[in-house]
């Protein structure tokens, strides 16, 4: 607000209602004051500039600096403003009332006291316009911010969602479906049954901005039967993930998205196994490692998207970042858990594995 390209006019139009406000009351007549109106008027206009562009350099700094609460921004402004306002005052009353009233400081005292009074009463209306305009922009923020969050989740929703749709996934699946009812049809039931529940659950997750654990585990339980059944003895799988992870939440598939990756990056072959393991060693994240056996992939911008997507979703959510490593030996990705109750009622025991 202090910033506005049209602050001069604003600080006359405030300096001179103040000072016709002042006449219409007849201040100087009841108070007796011997100045010059001309004087005083200049003295109004001097002023209401002195605390304006003080509180615009104070605000500007703030800004610049690591103040990004709204509560602690207008806590510092106004407590800057208070400091700039009895200096601009002092500053700029004691000269003028020694130069047109008197050389003894005792005649100032009233014109002072009343100057003070109308320079904080001048703060305070500004500070009160800023802290209007300082929440409508962080209003005007916060919708970017979720509009935002919309996009990158429905990003990685689509993403997801086109993985299991592509040509390759649907001729790779169903090549398995076809080889199973040929030679195994109770198989080949439980193939279609599990196949069914993939794209059940990520055309549900649609609706939902956090789903439980339980259910993501669910789900790529039914994921990973697919790839099993697809790679047999060129995949192991192993999820170890305890009771107390399990009441946690976590963002709609996003393990989903991390095993894809791996499968995607690595090469999986019976000479060449790879190792997927999902789990958890504490109660505050999850983690997806695999063993390093990275093969070319054309779409490799893919997977970029997919590992920053999740990261901006947990940004916004304020959670702890998204941790990526690389050795020679693995590639792991840990997300955080989210607990919707208090920390207390995590329970802490048991194991759920598969």
């Amino acid at each position: 607000m202090f910033s506005n390209r049209y602050r001069y006019l604003f600080i006359f139009l405030l300096a001179a209602y103040s000072f016709l406000n002042t006449l219409m009351l007849e201040s100087f007549e009841y108070y007796h004051i011997r100045a010059d109106q001309r004087v005083i008027f200049a003295l109004f206009l001097v002023v209401t500039a002195g605390i304006w562009e003080g509180n615009r350099l104070w605000d500007k700094w703030l800004g610049e600096s690591d103040v990004t609460v709204i509560w602690k921004r207008i806590a510092y402004n106004l407590g800057g403003s208070i400091v700039i306002t009895a200096a601009v005052t002092l500053l700029l009353g004691i000269p003028t009332a020694y130069y047109t009233l008197s050389r003894d400081w005792q005649e100032w005292v009233l014109p002072m006291k009343l100057l003070l009074m109308f320079c904080f009463r001048i703060n305070l209306f500004l500070n009160t316009i800023h802290v209007i305009f300082l929440y409508i922009h962080h209003l005007d923020l916060s919708r970017q911010e979720i509009e935002h969050y919309k996009r990158i989740t429905s990003q990685a929703r689509l993403q997801s969602l086109r993985s299991q749709v592509n040509p390759h996934f649907l001729f790779n699946n169903l090549s398995v479906l076809t080889a199973l009812i040929s030679s195994d049809a109770n198989a080949s039931v439980e193939f279609v049954k599990q196949f069914s529940n993939v794209y059940r659950y990520i055309l549900k997750s649609d609706e939902k901005e956090l789903i439980p654990l339980r259910e993501e585990i669910a789900f790529i339980k039914s994921y990973l039967y697919l790839l099993k059944t697809r790679f047999d003895a060129g995949l192991s799988i192993n999820i170890d993930i305890s009771e107390g992870c399990l009441s946690a939440y976590i963002l709609p598939v996003s393990l989903q998205l991390l095993v894809e990756n791996a499968v995607k990056h690595n090469v999986v072959s019976r000479t060449r196994p790879l190792h997927i393991e999902i789990f958890c060693l504490d109660n505050d994240s999850i983690t997806v490692r695999n063993n390093l056996q990275m093969k070319i992939v054309e779409d490799e911008d893919s997977t970029r998207l997919g590992l920053t997507n999740i990261a901006r979703r947990y940004d916004f959510l304020g959670h702890d970042k998204v941790l990526v490593e690389q050795t020679d030996q693995y590639f792991s990705v840990t997300i955080p858990l989210i607990y919707i109750e208090s920390e207390s009622s995590r329970p802490m025991s048991g194991k759920y594995g598969y």
